[in-house]
Formats: C-alpha cells, sequence, structure tokens
C-alpha cells in the first residue's frame, strides 16, 4: 500500500483558526463573489497542501452559504468539479480536511452537504480511505491524550465530523479491510502480518498510542469493520 503523508491533528486546529476566510455577502450577491473566490481546478489539482489549506478556506464559505441554505444547481455543478480535483490526490484531502473538519460550518452540520458527499464517494478509495481513518483515529486519541477541557471537546467534534465523512464509504471492501486492520492493532489482537496490519501498526507506533488512545480508537473503528 502507497504510503501518505499523515494529517497532523494539531496542525489541523493551527491552521484552521490562522486561515482568512472568505468574505460573505448577502445571498443574493453570492454567484458572483463566493463563486468567482473559489480556486480553480488546475490549482486544487496541482497545489501542494499548505495552499490546499487556503484552497479550503475559499470552499467552505460556498459549501455552507451564511443564510443556511444549499448551494444553487450552479454552484453544486462547479463545486463538485473543483472537489473532485481536489480529492484526487492525498494533498488536496488532506488539505481540504484539516480546515473542514474544524471549521465552524461543519461543527454544526447534522448531515454531510450532498455535493461534498458525491465528491468523497466518487473518489479514490485507495487513497481517500487510509486518509479518511486518520481523520477518526487522530482526533479520538487526541480526545483523551488532551488535558485541557475546550481542547478535548473540540477533539470529539472533530472525531465525529470524521466519523459522518467516513460513513459515506461504509461497507466499501476498502474501508472494511483498513478498518479491521485498525481494529487489531488497536485492539491488541494482531493476528498475521499483511500490509495493512504492518501500515497501521507503524502508524500507532509513531504517535505512540498507549492503551486509553487504543481502547477509544477500536471502540469507534469498530463500526466500520
Amino acid at each position: 500500500m502507497k504510503k501518505t503523508s499523515l494529517l497532523l491533528f494539531s496542525s489541523m486546529i493551527a491552521k484552521h483558526n490562522a486561515s482568512a476566510f472568505v468574505a460573505r455577502s448577502s445571498p443574493a450577491a453570492r454567484p458572483l463573489t463566493g463563486m468567482s473566490a473559489l480556486p480553480t481546478t488546475t490549482q486544487v489539482s496541482n497545489d501542494d497542501f499548505m495552499k490546499q489549506l487556503g484552497h479550503a478556506s475559499q470552499i467552505i464559505p460556498v459549501l455552507h452559504p451564511e443564510d443556511g441554505s444549499s448551494p444553487s444547481e450552479e454552484e453544486s455543478a462547479v463545486l463538485l468539479e473543483v472537489l473532485q480535483k481536489q480529492f484526487a490526490h492525498s494533498d488536496g484531502i488532506r488539505g481540504f480536511f484539516a480546515v473542514y473538519l474544524t471549521s465552524a460550518e461543519s461543527l454544526t452540520m447534522e448531515e454531510v452537504p450532498s455535493v461534498l458527499a458525491e465528491a468523497v464517494k466518487g473518489s479514490d478509495t485507495k487513497v481517500m480511505v487510509p486518509l479518511a481513518c486518520m481523520n477518526v483515529i487522530m482526533p479520538t486519541a487526541m480526545s483523551s491524550i488532551h488535558q485541557d477541557p475546550e481542547l478535548k471537546e473540540c477533539a470529539s467534534k472533530t472525531a465525529d465530523n470524521g466519523r459522518k465523512i467516513l460513513r459515506l464509504l461504509k461497507g466499501d471492501s476498502d474501508v472494511v479491510s483498513n478498518c479491521k486492520a485498525i481494529y487489531q492493532v488497536s485492539s491488541d489482537q494482531v493476528e498475521g502480518g499483511d500490509d495493512l496490519i504492518e501500515y497501521w501498526n507503524k502508524f500507532f507506533t509513531n504517535y505512540k498510542y498507549g492503551s486509553e488512545q487504543k481502547t477509544d480508537i477500536s471502540r469507534v473503528i469498530k463500526e466500520f469493520c
């Protein structure tokens, strides 16, 4: 399995808080200002991780209009094209979700916006799934590592958001195989040494997850096995 760069949860919050969100205008002016502020498909296809963070902050206000409505049909079509290009590579996926999962808009959402759900479902699961799993694992672990109540709550909410994204792919063979490997590693029930077991075992070792983090991770990831 090709190794991807890991999404650091601590930097997720830092980058989100530092991001300058696009100024939003009245709903009537949204197609002119919001859509023109979107990154191009070339930018989201080619730019590195750091630039993808900025692209995400431009996409989110169009994905979640300020008036609480859904994007228009025209906006949804453009958004889908941009998100599909962004989700075609790991830097794009990491950059978008590093900002999105900790954004005020996503933290209050009950359901994943339909255009985002479509883009996730249409992505290459070999690339998307490991990163989506990390977006559940890492904040889940941080929720027990943090001592500050506010940081613990933020980590817990981010983990909830990560699960909403992973649920879009629930039942996919890549989700099942990765989550089974994660469950075995997190519950110390490793049997055999296939590539996924080795991949996730190394991941857990690198982040020095202890018994409390492993217990929390195995509890939330079991849903997807």
